[in-house]
């Protein structure tokens, strides 16, 4: 199962149904977010990704700057999931965020 650091505590493991979802949820630690990434709200995504110094949200496909900011959690996330489908191969419908 792969995962991706959102911040320094969480970190973000997406699934393609959710039989696989439901079946990993009691092998993780401290679930603070599982749920359909199409029901994910602006406020959830913006309380699990980090915060960069020019007032946007981290990419997680370079290192943190003030340039490579986007400008929305929703965005961050999906950069997020984009970084775990190349290691993964599968899209993800469901996400699961992780503090440990």
């Amino acid at each position: 199962m792969n995962s991706v650091k959102l911040n320094a505590y969480c970190r973000l493991y997406a699934f393609s149904d959710y039989q696989s979802m439901k079946s990993a949820l009691p092998y993780m630690r401290r679930v603070m977010l599982a749920k359909p990434l199409a029901e994910v709200e602006e406020v959830e995504a913006r309380r699990f990704v980090s915060r960069s110094g020019g007032g946007g949200y981290t990419n997680y496909l370079q290192p943190l700057g003030i340039r490579r900011t986007v400008s929305s959690g929703i965005n961050s996330l999906i950069t997020a999931l984009q970084l775990l489908y190349k290691s993964n191969g599968f899209s993800a419908r469901y996400i699961v965020i992780e503090r440990g």
